[in-house]
């Protein structure tokens, strides 16, 4: 039946699917017309354009060590299992601080930080030079990219495997009304200080942004610390105050921001030094158990909120949500909400990760 329709129908119906390597192997598989649009470069490369240069969300790392797996697929039947043999995770029990490009950023309990690639095994040690531990509630830290698509560029097809790389590090003390910001080069190897700002506001414990060559962390009081890693200024900047809120990386290299209060989700993109509500949804209504009263009797949630978002994947597509009954995928453009997870306090922050589209291999149908 499908191959009666138009072609441009074709291409309609592709575009709204989830552009998961899964769910685009399956629709290559369903016959010739679509085996031929979904490994045509060109559907390929408008699909990156949609997502803004975003890859395929995979799943997310996280720090809870009371679970054997530290990755969760968001498909049942996920890529092969990453294998923590070659950073020697057991012994130096490293911790999870970002997710980029395909690479992924950690550090251990001796100010080691580690940029690993979990695709190939690729990975690069960094000793970090600072003046706070990077093990501290309030401390920062990002990995960026040396590549047009970290500047908001969308013509990458591939994963970042070989380009040279930044870490910013943001962190301030307890007993101290300053806050002081240094960033690491792997062309230099070396490690430059940004002017020391005072600043009563504590970091939140939560994971920074990075757009373009500057890292977004966010402080204590609504506020918003704007760290320039080229020319090494620190400000901040007020942001919505809406329940819980996790800052991204939007579509057209802006920064964004998500929150949820109660059932309600909004999201909001920095435009002009302003912020710009661009979409409230209410997230009772895409799944109605959500409202009803859980039967999860761990006194943890009855602490929490009834949903908190706790990852944002580059773009604002992807949102991880916590809720009573389970961790959920929430796509924002399609609307699609999907559990990945059995509910779990513990896990209050996770790491999305995401890979670029690789033309799946099944055989031409017949």
């Amino acid at each position: 039946m499908t191959t009666s329709l138009p072609e441009e129908l074709h291409l309609e119906i592709l575009k709204r699917l989830l552009p998961s390597p899964q769910v685009l192997a399956r629709a290559s598989a369903v016959c010739k017309e679509w085996h031929r649009v979904v490994n045509d470069p060109v559907f390929l490369h408008e699909l990156y354009r949609a997502r803004g240069g975003a890859p395929v969300t995979l799943g997310f790392f996280h720090n809870f060590d009371d679970l054997h797996r530290r990755f969760v697929h968001v498909e049942a039947a996920g890529p092969a299992k990453f294998a923590f043999d070659s950073i020697d995770h057991k012994k130096r029990k490293w911790q999870f601080f970002d997710c980029r490009h395909g690479r992924v950023l950690l550090h251990d309990n001796w100010d080691t930080l580690l940029v690993w690639q979990p695709m190939t095994g690729d990975h690069h040690l960094v000793s970090y030079e600072g003046p706070f531990s990077l093990g501290g509630r309030h401390t920062g830290v990002a990995l960026t990219c040396e590549c047009a698509a970290d500047d908001g560029g969308d013509d990458r097809g591939t994963p970042c495997n070989s380009s040279h790389f930044r870490l910013a590090v943001v962190s301030n003390h307890m007993r101290t009304d300053c806050l002081r910001a240094s960033v690491f080069s792997s062309i230099t190897g070396k490690w430059t200080a940004s002017p020391v700002l005072p600043l009563a506001n504590q970091i939140r414990p939560e994971p920074c942004v990075i757009v373009g060559r500057t890292l977004y962390q966010p402080l204590l009081d609504y506020l918003v610390l704007e760290f320039d890693t080229d020319n090494r200024t620190l400000t901040t900047f007020e942001r919505p105050n809406f329940g819980h809120v996790r800052l991204f990386k939007a579509h057209g290299g802006v920064l964004g921001l998500a929150g949820v209060l109660g059932f309600t989700l909004r999201v909001w993109v920095r435009d002009a030094d302003a912020w710009v509500m661009r979409k409230t949804v209410d997230l009772s209504r895409i799944l109605p158990s959500l409202s009803t009263p859980s039967q999860n009797t761990d006194y943890w949630f009855t602490l929490m909120p009834p949903v908190k978002i706790i990852g944002v994947a580059d773009g604002g597509h992807d949102l991880f949500l916590l809720t009573a009954i389970g961790i959920f995928l929430f796509c924002v453009n399609s609307m699609e909400l999907k559990m990945v997870h059995e509910a779990s306090p513990n896990m209050k922050t996770v790491y999305p990760y995401g890979a670029f589209y690789v033309p799946p291999t099944t055989r031409t149908p017949t």
